[in-house]
């Protein structure tokens, strides 16, 4: 699938129990998204102790494999790795699957982390490989369209600018040879704060600057196509401030993600639902004003039930792409 055939709404998979209630009421809203215009699957290795992942999968497996209703290419995954995940099938809390999984199995060594608050954040090459191993087994393909470092904005806070940017370039290096081994087809950063912070910030990241380190390990045949950051009503940084410097001019984030050359996606367009009280408006108002917001290549909007997928896909239609 091409970049410009992707959906305008894309289905995100964050938010949940790690039950099988939920893990149901996700491959129905999943599958339902597939077979009705939705192309678009975002997800994280961490997203309910590995369960999202899986539920994407069993939705691919049985739709691609099993019944044939729709080929690999049909569908752009995206998914991300970083953050330490859990795994609640085995019964393996974050820290449990730290020690038992990634450092017995010395994937990494636990001074690969990077510690915030309650935040662990690793930038090695090496968890990298072992999570996309992790995704495409999870969701039963063979390769992943889009592959995010997941919060990288901890590992800069923690690590200082300069040792963060070398693992960032060694970090690239390692995913250029993904995609030549045809496992990924780009990659990107998913931040939540780092794009939109104020320039100065610690965990502030200019994007020119990222660019740049991509054009450093790959030229002009990098593989760096893709940022994701907040996007809703109440958080409307990405459009509105002028804090990314691009060839010396202060841009918006969305202004200079397309000189870039970047797709942006956004998330939590409800903010995680903080924003679904009548004080900021109908959620059908609250989406329509993504969907209407220029530079932005898709939302990924959580759709844990068919009915939700429906409303979605009906005011998307209306609002029109």
């Amino acid at each position: 699938m091409q970049i410009s055939e992707v959906s305008r709404i894309a289905i995100g998979t964050h938010l949940g129990e790690m039950n099988e209630e939920d893990s149901l009421s996700y491959q129905g809203s999943i599958e339902f998204s597939l077979l009705n215009g939705i192309n678009f699957i975002d997800t994280a290795l961490n997203y309910r102790g590995m369960r999202s992942e899986r539920d994407v999968g069993s939705v691919l497996e049985k739709l691609i494999q099993k019944e044939k209703q729709i080929h690999r290419e049909d569908v752009f995954l995206s998914t991300k790795a970083g953050i330490i995940p859990g795994d609640i099938d085995a019964q393996l809390r974050p820290n449990n699957y730290l020690q038992e999984i990634l450092v017995d199995k010395e994937i990494i060594q636990r001074s690969d982390l990077q510690i915030l608050d309650h935040h662990k954040h690793v930038m090695e090459p090496s968890f990298y490989e072992f999570a996309i191993q992790q995704s495409l087994k999870h969701m039963h393909v063979d390769y992943i369209d889009v592959h995010y470092i997941h919060n990288p904005e901890v590992s800069l806070i923690v690590l200082g600018e300069e040792a963060f940017y070398q693992k960032l370039k060694n970090l690239f290096s390692f995913y250029e040879q993904q995609v030549e081994e045809g496992l990924i087809r780009y990659y990107g950063l998913a931040v939540w704060s780092a794009f939109t912070e104020s320039p100065g910030a610690s965990g502030y990241l200019p994007l020119e600057k990222v660019m740049n380190v991509a054009h450093s390990v790959a030229g002009n045949a990098h593989h760096l196509r893709f940022i994701q950051a907040p996007f809703n009503h109440s958080n409307q940084i990405a459009a509105t401030d002028v804090n990314q410097l691009v060839n010396g001019n202060w841009r918006t984030l969305l202004q200079a993600a397309e000189e870039l050359g970047i797709h942006v996606t956004t998330s939590a367009p409800l903010d995680c639902g903080r924003l679904t009280n009548h004080q900021y408006g109908h959620v059908d108002e609250l989406i329509s004003f993504v969907l209407k917001t220029p530079g932005i290549l898709s939302t990924m909007i959580g759709m844990r039930k068919v009915e939700t997928v429906k409303k979605n896909l009906k005011l998307f239609n209306k609002v029109g792409s």
